[in-house]
């Protein structure tokens, strides 16, 4: 998946299923960590 504005914005996600996407967290290089954490939990939260 890829958002084509702004500059480099990361996206995390959860595909659940074979069509329905669970945006977790985005940001941009400077938050990734943060990100990536906040993303991680809210993935163990919804499961699947």
């Amino acid at each position: 998946m890829r958002i084509h504005t702004g500059s480099g914005y990361r996206i995390y996600f959860k595909q659940m299923g074979l069509e329905i996407f669970v945006l977790l967290a985005g940001g941009n290089k400077t938050t990734q960590q943060q990100d990536i954490k906040a993303a991680l939990a809210l993935a163990r939260t919804i499961g699947g």
